[in-house]
């Protein structure tokens, strides 16, 4: 059942880093931020317990572009949302421009509601599309399930900005393949607001200089996740000596044992 969607999508885009964890100590970061940012505001925001479910088909036609059809499940609802992902070429940005489709039971499917997930696939790329995008959303299929825990921080400036800062363990699985994996990540949102360009900006500078322990990473959570479970390319090389010691272990076996 499709029941409308009970939020707004906000003004401006969502910029979102991601940053491996070099050494993991969250308390250590955490301190290093409130030491450091001078007048801003740190403080815990509670606790992450949500899952994410990422819709395509079989050939990647919606992800391949760039655009995520995502279905996320937290304890207060379940959603539908697309978020078309464009990363800038000079930084580790990653810049998200969401569209809410709306609410929806836990075990609802894109393929329930084709023609509304098509109307607004048109609308976010701006009628760019002259294939038929309903049949392509009746053939989505659950791709990458991420199961995100963590804990959830606010970062406020002093002239009332507001960012998000959080600990996030990834428990991610290929459903296509079966393939399970799990990565913790440190992540930082905010609006991209061209009145708190200086804010960003004294965040970002704070996190290069001070935090060693985060390197950070070019990578949407989903592009994460599917780098985790991808199975890894064996190089030509590789399979050639691979095929050599196979060889090599059959004429071992084949070989009489002496008494």
């Amino acid at each position: 059942m499709f029941l409308g969607d009970k939020g707004k999508p906000t003004k401006y885009h969502t910029i979102r880093k991601n940053y491996y964890l070099i050494i993991d100590n969250e308390k250590m970061t955490i301190n290093k931020l409130i030491a450091k940012l001078g007048f801003y505001t740190v403080r815990y925001d509670g606790k992450i317990k949500e899952e994410e479910v990422v819709y395509d088909t079989d050939k990647k036609l919606l992800t391949g572009v760039g655009l995520m059809l995502r279905k996320k499940i937290t304890p207060e609802r379940a959603y539908f949302s697309l978020i078309r992902v464009n990363s800038l070429a000079d930084s580790s940005q990653v810049r998200e421009k969401k569209s809410f489709l709306g609410e929806c039971e836990i075990n609802d499917a894109p393929k329930d509601f084709p023609v509304q997930i098509a109307d607004e696939i048109n609308n976010i790329f701006n009628n760019l599309f002259t294939i038929n995008l309903v049949d392509i959303v009746k053939h989505c299929e659950e791709y990458i399930r991420i199961e995100i825990k963590g804990n959830r921080y606010k970062i406020i400036s002093g002239t009332g900005y507001e960012m998000t800062c959080s600990f996030e363990d990834l428990k991610i699985r290929d459903v296509r393949t079966g393939r399970k994996g799990k990565k913790r990540i440190f992540s930082i949102k905010m609006e991209d607001d061209p009145n708190y360009e200086m804010e960003r900006a004294h965040v970002d500078k704070i996190i290069a200089r001070y935090c060693k322990e985060l390197a950070p990473v070019r990578k949407n959570r989903f592009e994460i996740a599917e780098t985790v479970v991808k199975e890894r390319e064996i190089s030509p090389e590789e399979l050639k000596k691979q095929k050599k010691e196979a060889k090599e272990n059959r004429k071992k076996k084949k070989q009489p044992v002496e008494e």
